[in-house]
């Protein structure tokens, strides 16, 4: 309950007050649950070569950041972590390929999927699980402005693959990009979970009863839709 209750406080923010330093700060207060918090700035992220996620900051005035929470809970410490990964996007105007003004107050909740990750890291040490978790939340904000990533705009993601951009308001899924990169160079997961509030077409395809998932492994897959079932967290599986 602390857990959920922590995400949902961080999803009901606006923008203004739940930017990029105060959800640094809201992974910074599990230290005291005992998760190793590490918040890695844009200078760090430019010498790793993650542009893909750094472009999409490029219109704000708040750099990006990427947290990373670590808990070691397992009994062999060197056992390959389960990595939770989220899409951290404090407000997204769309960039240069600007959202419709109708509604847009509540791309507040862009950063639902790396509010999920936070709480999900409280619960996960609170409850002193016997797994080692890993999680990584790319916070940027997505603005327009006379820096702004521009349509068209070529930029070279960490793991060396080129970008096109031809719509900046399909940010999320760069965001995703360098930190799911992170994830598995640094800690080799035996799994990772992505969370992110990518595309409003997943409410077209199944109302607000259940979430969208997507996964190449039949097992994980499986594992997810059972505990959906038994916490009332429905999720469908949608084809690749």
């Amino acid at each position: 309950a602390h857990g959920v209750h922590f995400a949902r406080d961080l999803v009901s923010e606006p923008g203004n007050t739940m930017d990029r330093d105060a959800m640094a700060d809201a992974a910074r207060s599990l230290e005291r649950h005992g998760v190793e918090v590490d918040i890695i700035d844009a200078e760090e992220m430019e010498d790793l070569g993650m542009n893909a996620l750094l472009s999409v900051a490029e219109g704000s005035a708040k750099p990006a950041y990427l947290a990373v929470m670590k808990w070691q809970g397992a009994e062999n410490e060197k056992e390959r972590p389960v990595a939770l990964v989220g899409k951290g996007v404090t407000f997204d105007t769309g960039g240069i390929s600007l959202k419709p003004g109708a509604n847009m107050g509540d791309m507040k909740y862009d950063m639902a999927g790396s509010a999920a990750v936070l709480g999900a890291m409280k619960s996960i040490a609170m409850r002193k699980a016997k797994a080692n978790v890993v999680g990584i939340v790319g916070l940027v904000e997505n603005m327009p402005s006379g820096t702004a990533t521009r349509p068209g705009d070529v930029v070279k993601s960490a793991s060396g693959q080129t970008i096109e951009v031809l719509n900046t308001d399909a940010e999320g899924r760069m965001v995703l990009a360098d930190a799911l990169w992170y994830a598995q160079k640094y800690y080799r997961p035996k799994a990772i979970i992505d969370l992110a509030t990518l595309t409003g077409a997943m409410v077209i395809s199944l109302g607000d009863k259940y979430a969208g998932l997507f996964s190449n492994d039949d097992d994980l897959a499986f594992a997810i839709s059972a505990a959906g079932e038994d916490t009332g967290e429905g999720v469908w599986r949608m084809p690749l």
